[in-house]
């Protein structure tokens, strides 16, 4: 017995002999985290400076490890709760300042540190490929891997990329400062480590987005990691100002698919989009791009069209046409133009308004366009012209609109009745109380309102009373069918029955032809509009022409 004591002391001896000659930090904790081995690299690299090894063995690693509590961190989030087996970390040392590098294995009984000074090829290999603040890797680095899994895939998809962005990031920075922003970032990426394996790639690919390469993985799998990865994120407590800051992420996932990509930077714009997808939806924060339906592909056309929108609104590239409504019964006393909106592509193509108008109306640019139009048309009018103009759903919650309106009317030295307004009936009664609120402040002023499309809403005439409007416009898709639908007839002559017996004047879409008019004019429907009576054309090219005609007959008197 008294043998075997000595070969254990002996032996104790001569490992603390080894590993205090070994040049870099060791410790060892036992599986009740307590200190089990420590050498005097390990004390100075930690920042205590007034102990000796054994004065630490035995203690808790809280106190040992106090000076480095991202180390205290990463080692209970990850080693202690068993969600990874091994961990590593740069840290700078406190009293030195040294570049620190510490590895943490979980071994089969309790847990080996080790602490290395960096040389400075490690270090700037290191500082190169990785993101400062959470120590993830870098865009850079994360791009190149995912180039070679893309590469390596071949036909099969057996990795995923989902791709994560803090929700009101710029509005935490804001209200608590970017050292709290900081402190969040770092959060969001112990959260993201305690879900992915080693095998997995994770990194900081911009200021508020992280991107995973979740190797050998369905996409069903990857969403259940990243649900946990948000719920984690939720379960943030940040206290600033004693006021809880709620912390929340959106999630985009897409599979590395080399058939549905040509390399990486696509699968990355494609994890990007359904991110993106996610945070439109209010209720599923993660999004799953479906490749086969062509989400993607729809995306990218929408975000270019966006594009070409925007620089119009920047760069004042939108131009004006105009189509006549016209008197159906040689009553000239009201004859006016619907003002249209248009767009060409950068290489001089027209680009057809329903494909840019729900694209502008998704994206809530349309009241942007809704005040270049109106001061576009403001800016031109003459006193020759009545002109009829469109205002989106958008623009109707905008409280600011009407002043913006009658600012103009200042400026411009506008004659109220040569204007109205056209609101489409589903824009009016999705806020029937501000839309009644906003007409009555214009009309006040001598401005007209027409509804569009009337008769597509389940609650037409139930609603039409709520509203002072001065015109119904009847859609379309029943006048074009007039002549041969006894149902498009009957609405139609419903419609127009209707709005006389409560004063209120008519206008017909879609008059395309010579029996769509007679039928029109039988039924005693006030207006008509479409390409029969007149082909849209450019707004300056109308009020050049009505110049001249004035001028002529002024020579003529």
């Amino acid at each position: 017995m008294n043998n075997l004591f000595d070969q254990t002391t002996t032996l104790r001896q001569q490992l603390s002999s080894i590993v205090a000659a070994i040049p870099f930090g060791v410790v060892v904790l036992s599986d009740s985290h307590e200190v089990e081995i420590i050498n005097s690299s390990a004390l100075d690299y930690i920042g205590i400076d007034d102990k000796t090894p054994s004065d630490i063995i035995d203690k808790d690693y809280q106190d040992t490890l106090s000076y480095v509590p991202q180390i205290i961190d990463k080692y209970e989030n990850l080693i202690v709760t068993g969600k990874r087996a091994s961990f590593s970390l740069p840290f700078t040392s406190i009293l030195n300042e040294l570049d620190l590098y510490i590895t943490c294995q979980k071994m089969l009984q309790g847990t080996l540190f080790i602490i290395e000074d960096r040389t400075e090829k490690k270090a700037l290999l290191y500082e190169t490929s990785h993101d400062h603040l959470t120590q993830l890797l870098n865009r850079q680095c994360f791009e190149q891997r995912l180039e070679d899994k893309f590469k390596e895939s071949g036909t099969k998809c057996t990795s995923v990329l989902a791709f994560i962005d803090l929700d009101r990031f710029k509005l935490i920075n804001d209200i608590a400062g970017h050292a709290f922003g900081d402190e969040v970032l770092k959060r969001v990426t112990t959260a993201i480590l305690s879900c992915v394996r080693d095998i997995d790639d994770a990194a900081r690919i911009g200021g508020d987005e992280f991107a995973i390469l979740i190797k050998n993985c369905s996409l069903n799998r990857a969403k259940d990691i990243v649900k946990v990865i948000l719920q984690k994120v939720e379960n943030i407590n940040l206290i600033h100002s004693g006021k809880v800051l709620n912390v929340s992420l959106s999630a985009g996932i897409a599979p590395i698919e080399p058939t549905k990509y040509h390399n990486a930077s696509q699968v990355i714009n494609a994890a990007d989009t359904a991110c993106r997808l996610a945070k439109a939806d209010n209720e599923d924060r993660i999004h799953i791009i479906d490749t086969c339906n062509g989400e993607y592909a729809s995306y990218l056309k929408d975000t270019n069209l966006l594009n070409v929108i925007n620089n119009a609104i920047a760069n004042n590239t939108f131009y004006l046409v105009a189509q006549e409504i016209a008197p159906m019964h040689n009553n000239m006393a009201h004859q006016h133009y619907e003002i249209l909106l248009r767009l060409k592509s950068e290489d001089g193509a027209n680009i057809p308004p329903n494909l840019f108008i729900p694209v502008a109306e998704r994206s809530r640019v349309m009241s942007k366009i809704d005040r270049w139009v109106i001061a576009e048309t403001f800016s031109k009018i003459t006193p020759e012209l009545n002109l009829s103009i469109n205002l989106s759903g958008q623009s109707l919650s905008d409280m600011t609109l009407a002043t913006f309106i009658l600012e103009l009317t200042q400026r411009y030295q506008v004659n109220p009745e040569q204007v109205t307004f056209e609101i489409t009936e589903t824009a009016a009664i999705e806020n029937i109380e501000k839309t009644k609120d906003f007409i009555s402040s214009l009309k006040d002023n001598g401005f007209t309102f027409s509804l569009d499309d009337f008769g597509t809403g389940l609650s037409s005439y139930q609603y039409l009373k709520n509203l002072p409007i001065d015109y119904i416009k009847i859609d379309g898709m029943f006048v074009k069918d007039i002549d041969d639908d006894e149902f498009s007839h009957a609405m139609v002559r419903s419609i127009n029955d209707f709005a006389h017996t409560i004063g209120l004047k008519t206008i017909a879409e879609f008059a395309s032809n010579a029996l769509i008019m007679k039928r029109l004019e039988e039924l005693g429907v006030d207006y008509a509009q479409g390409f029969y009576i007149h082909k849209p054309q450019l707004l300056t090219e109308l009020i050049s022409e009505k110049q001249k005609k004035n001028k002529a007959l002024y020579s003529i008197g």
